[in-house]
Order: C-alpha cells, then structure tokens, then sequence
C-alpha cells in the first residue's frame, strides 16, 4: 500500500491509494478472483482425471503470462490464443483473458489485483467509470492484439495489459504524486518511465520466461495515446455529431418548406395543378413524416 500527497494536482479531498475505493473496482477485483478459483476447480478435476494441466513455469508476481499448450478446457477456452481468437474466431478471448491469471503463482493475481486496488479508484474518478471502463477494456484488448502481433504463438493470460494503461493515466493524472515503491519514495511520473522502459527493454532482448512484455508495452502505449487524444477525439465527435443535427434539421426546413409551398397551391389551384414530381414530392415527406413519428 502506499500513500501520496499530490502537489501537481488537487483532488478535492483526502487520499490515500487504496482507500474509499469505487464500486467498480471491487467489481473488476471480485470477479477476477472468482474467475481465478474457477481455473482451480478445472485444473484440479483435470488433474484427478488425468487431463494434462497447464504447465506454467513460476513468473514475476503481476506480469502477463505466456503459457504452453495442454492446459485445462476452461483455460485454453478463455486464455488469448491467436491460432484459436484469430483462427478459428474465437474473439471472445480478447477480453476473457484478462480475467485469466497463473494458476502455479498465486502472486501473479495477488500483484495484478493490488495495483489495481492501488490505482484503479483515483483514475476512474478522474476520467469517469464510463470513460475508465472504456479504457480498461480497450487497452486490453490492444494489448492482447498487441502481443499476438509479436508473439503469435504463445497463449497469454493476465489483467496487467489493462492494468499498465492504469499505471500510465495514473502518473498522466498525478505526475508529482509520491509513491512509495518498495520502500523507496519516488513521484509516479519518474516511476512509469521507470516501468516503460525496463518493458522496452525486455521486448528488446532474446525471449525468455514466460512474461509477455509486449502485451505490456500495448497496454502502456494504449493508455498513454488514450488520455493523450481521447478527449480530442471525443470533442471531434460531438462536434461531428452536432453538425449532422444541424445538418438533419436543415434538411427538415427544407423540406417542410417544400411542403408548405405545395399545399399553398392545392388551396390555390386544386391538386390537380400539381405536376407529377410534385406529387411524388408530397408522397415522400408524407412518409417521411410518418417515419419519423413512428406510425
């Protein structure tokens, strides 16, 4: 646990990482660890019926894992194998394998679901539970597509894809918040470069273990293009949005003026001075009109 006193930025009110967190992140930790005793169930009863269980070599506490082949149905369903998510489109497990974690070391979900409870409360209350959640998610998600790109042939399972763009909002939304790392403070913008470019170079060296550093790195980039851009984007958006109202209620002016001016002239001249393009006219915003009115 480790507590900050953030001189960059203000939150109206006293924190400490880890305390008065969010439903939503009791929600994501809840069901991370359900679905974690759920892979233990499976791979017991397999192990008892003589299935092979995963073979998992012991990893760094809190890191997305690589894992071979022969694991139980349950995992090899919802682990992120691009021979079978991509192959046989099994799409799903772009987001399952998140809840996915090591079953041979139980500090891969204890680390994962700490930082979690560490970080989650401070960034979902900063962006929104909508916008979090829309992180959350899609940062894992490019992580698992991320990973597949560089290691196609490893199956991967663990949050920390979607936990490191957690990581990188964090020191994006307290740069100067002291954290205490180990037992060493030190402000989080200093600690993510620290954690971007020990990934980096991990990615750069000879593959070994079991630690899928590229889904890390996905999701470090991810979350930082994210906070970067997202509200650009969605400023693009509903300004996109908005011109196409103000676009649609032109054309609705448009048209009821057109009506307008035709049935000024049945009263005037009787219908039948009206052409047959101004007919068929009348015919279309008649069913326009009743379209949008839903009759």
């Amino acid at each position: 646990m480790a507590n900050y006193n953030d001189s960059y930025y203000k939150p109206g009110f006293d924190v400490t990482i880890g305390s008065k967190w969010t439903r939503v992140i009791m929600i994501l930790i809840i069901v991370n660890v359900i679905v974690f005793i759920i892979q233990l169930l499976f791979s017991t009863i397999s192990s008892q019926w003589g299935v092979p269980t995963m073979g998992i070599s012991p990893e760094t506490g809190g890191a997305v894992h690589h894992v071979r082949l022969g694991s139980d149905r349950f995992t090899t369903l919802f682990w992120l194998y691009q021979p079978l998510a991509i192959g046989k489109l099994w799409l799903w497990q772009f987001v399952t394998y998140m809840f996915l974690h090591s079953i041979s070391d139980p500090w891969h979900i204890i680390f994962n679901m700490l930082v979690l409870w560490m970080f989650g409360s401070e960034v979902e209350r900063a962006m929104g539970t909508r916008k979090f959640l829309t992180m959350y998610f899609t940062a894992g998600i490019f992580a698992g597509i991320f990973g597949c790109l560089f290691t196609p042939n490893n199956p991967i399972l663990g949050a920390s894809g979607a936990i490191f763009a957690v990581e990188i909002a964090f020191a994006m939304f307290y740069p100067n918040s002291t954290i205490i790392f180990f037992v060493f403070p030190i402000k989080a913008k200093y600690l993510i470069m620290i954690f971007i470019g020990i990934t980096v170079v991990n990615c750069l060296m000879p593959s070994s273990g079991n630690v899928a550093h590229f889904a890390h790195l996905g999701g470090l980039l991810y979350g930082f293009l994210f906070i970067r851009y997202e509200p650009r984007f969605s400023n693009f958006l509903i300004s996109w949005q908005n011109q196409q109202k103000a676009n649609e209620y032109k054309r609705e002016e448009e048209v009821k003026n057109g009506v307008d001016a035709l049935l000024d002239k049945v009263n005037r001249t009787g219908m039948k001075s009206l052409t047959r393009r101004e007919r068929s006219y009348l015919k279309n915003a008649s069913k326009r009109y009743r379209k949008m009115s839903g009759k």
